[in-house]
């Protein structure tokens, strides 16, 4: 439309300026629609070296109550959890929905992808042509499927767990005191209250893997002694660099900021992590195996991709009873038939334990190493450390 009147432009202009104040003021009062958290940080994004300079004194050591309500609620402190699926999996979904249930939260499934069903054209480069060509694509797009739906809903964080995952029954005691490390190793200011109850300003937290990494020279740990659910040295299963125990008690678990591991079992990622990953792992060239990438960003820290974790893990996969050949959607080793499941990595496991649970006999919950675990009394001692140890 052409104005050729000076009123007219004048009128359009004016109308056009209170249309776009009116849309403002609508995104920011809408609830689901406001800026998440997460996006709200960007302005205030710092490096590594900068969280590691903050006074030890000025840093948060103690969970805020509001952080402490937050993570009662039915998603752990999250906006959001997912699983991820293949349809044709129920027996895999049965089983999580199961597990969610007797810890007290709520699960939304994101559909797992056949990489056979892909067009060539959506993949970010040529994946190595090999027996898994098609499971290593599939995973891959559900990863980023994840990473899809937090941005599409504008979500200011979500926990994501693959289907065969397994946690202690403790565990949503184990994420207060994840959250208590997270805010210190996020620089969280003692006495402030952050908008997520595990720390702002972070892009990925990694609970559920096979080997995670820490930064090689941010000496930042946190302590967690005297944890009745940290797994025995000799049960430990690990597929790559692990932090150096040696210091430790076989009872302590430590958190750190992480350079990346293996394995995607859970972990949560922020609006801006999410952001992130549609860039680098979909949008840009790229062809390794999800983790592989994600581990890449964690240690490319030109990427300002900030990566909290926690050994020994949080969270793992879980093998069944019955023939081995369910175990995995990705490989299929020799076949084997089990008369009993485990859980790498978890002492009291959710799964193993789950009627007990169901019917309220927390008395007869047990232990994957009768024995193997030495009685703790006193509760978890919780510490931070900013120098290597000697």
């Amino acid at each position: 439309m052409i104005f050729k009147e000076k009123g007219q432009k004048s009128v359009f202009f004016v109308a056009l300026t209170l249309s776009f104040l009116v849309t403002l003021f609508w995104l920011q009062r809408r609830h689901d629609l406001s800026i998440p958290d997460s996006i709200s940080k960007v302005v205030s994004v710092t490096t590594h070296k900068e969280q590691q300079a903050l006074p030890p004194a000025s840093k948060q050591t103690k969970l805020p109550e509001a952080s402490i309500k937050a993570l009662q609620n039915e998603t752990l402190g999250f906006e959001k959890v997912f699983v991820i699926n293949l349809p044709k999996r129920t027996d895999k979904l049965d089983a999580i929905r199961l597990a969610a249930s007797v810890t007290g939260f709520n699960l939304e499934v994101i559909p797992g992808q056949m990489g056979a069903d892909m067009s060539p054209k959506a993949l970010p480069g040529p994946f190595k042509e090999g027996e898994m060509h098609d499971n290593i694509i599939g995973c891959w797009r559900s990863h980023i499927q994840a990473a899809h739906n937090i941005v599409n809903n504008r979500l200011s964080s979500a926990l994501i767990f693959e289907d065969d995952a397994d946690w202690d029954v403790s565990f949503r005691s184990q994420l207060l005191n994840f959250a208590t490390g997270s805010q210190w190793l996020l620089n969280t200011p003692a006495g402030h209250t952050p908008h997520s109850p595990y720390g702002d300003d972070w892009d990925l937290l990694w609970l559920g893997h096979c080997a995670l990494a820490p930064i090689t020279d941010d000496p930042r740990r946190v302590l967690f002694e005297n944890d009745p659910s940290t797994t025995p040295f000799i049960h430990r299963f690990n597929l790559g660099t692990i932090p150096d125990m040696t210091h430790y008690e076989n009872t302590t678990r430590i958190m750190y900021a992480t350079d990346g591991g293996t394995c995607l079992y859970s972990y949560a990622l922020s609006y801006r992590g999410a952001q992130k990953i549609l860039f680098h792992l979909s949008m840009s060239y790229y062809n390794k195996p999800v983790d592989f990438g994600i581990k890449d960003m964690c240690k490319d820290h030109t990427r300002n991709f900030r990566c909290v974790g926690v050994f020994p893990q949080m969270v793992d996969s879980h093998r069944g009873a019955g023939s081995s050949s369910k175990d995995s959607d990705i490989s299929h080793g020799e076949e084997q038939v089990r008369k009993k499941g485990f859980s790498y990595n978890i002492v009291r496991s959710t799964r193993l334990n789950v009627d007990h649970l169901i019917d309220g006999e927390v008395d007869k919950v047990e232990s994957q190493w009768p024995g193997k675990v030495p009685e703790m009394k006193g509760g978890v001692k919780i510490s931070f450390r900013e120098k290597f140890e000697d």
